[in-house]
């Protein structure tokens, strides 16, 4: 299941296993887009009810899942923490971090019983590099690395494994359209980010766990 699939990044993740012959669930708050192929679940990410909702949808129709991929995620305006609105806080909180914490615990939830499965959240470059000028951002962004580290810590020796996504820009219309100037050719692919999942989801990667994937 691929949370966010209507994302740039989420949708060619779905793409890419459906292609590998997966059955796959795309969630997201709206089916703007579809995925041939892909079953769709309505849901938000940073709401527990609907989280817990989606988890028990998507085992209903699928019997289990294997793999759970967190696209959700979004940019806040750029401030020092001195001029961060509190809304702006709370924003990136709630989109980036807490969403991942409910994904992630009802990825864990849904796997221990069958002591197999493979979880990926979405952090960033400025989780990892912290940049001044993007309190929020960046300090949301770190907590989904330090979330994914811990859990692997207490996941180990169950099957599950858990790692983190961490791209600069990523490559998608929409960014090359905010900076037409810049240079794309050094921008993360959503292809090599769905490549690299699709690896890490093998059994011979199964000893891979808390790490994160730079792009």
């Amino acid at each position: 299941m691929v949370v966010g699939s209507t994302g740039a990044l989420g949708a060619v993740i779905v793409q890419r296993f459906i292609r590998e012959g997966a059955q796959t669930i795309g969630a997201s708050r709206s089916q703007a887009t579809s995925v041939d192929g892909a079953a769709f679940i309505e849901a938000d990410a940073t709401d527990a009810g609907s989280v817990e909702e989606l988890f028990r949808a998507a085992v209903n129709r699928m019997g289990h899942l294997d793999i759970v991929v967190n696209t959700v995620g979004s940019y806040v305006p750029a401030n020092p923490i001195s001029a961060t609105p509190p809304g702006d806080w709370d924003r990136a909180m709630d989109i980036n971090l807490k969403s991942t914490f409910l994904c992630t615990r009802a990825a864990i939830r849904c796997m221990r019983g069958r002591r197999f499965g493979r979880v990926f959240n979405t952090a960033a470059q400025s989780g990892v590099f912290p940049e001044s000028g993007k309190a929020a951002y960046s300090i949301s962004k770190s907590g989904v690395i330090l979330l994914t580290e811990l859990a692997a810590q207490e996941l180990r020796g169950t099957g599950i494994t858990i790692n983190v996504i961490a791209p600069g820009i990523i490559d998608t219309a929409s960014n090359r359209a905010e900076m037409p100037n810049a240079d794309f050719s050094k921008w993360a692919k959503p292809e090599s980010i769905a490549d690299a999942i699709c690896n890490l989801c093998s059994e011979e990667a199964g000893n891979i766990t808390g790490s994160t994937l730079q792009f």
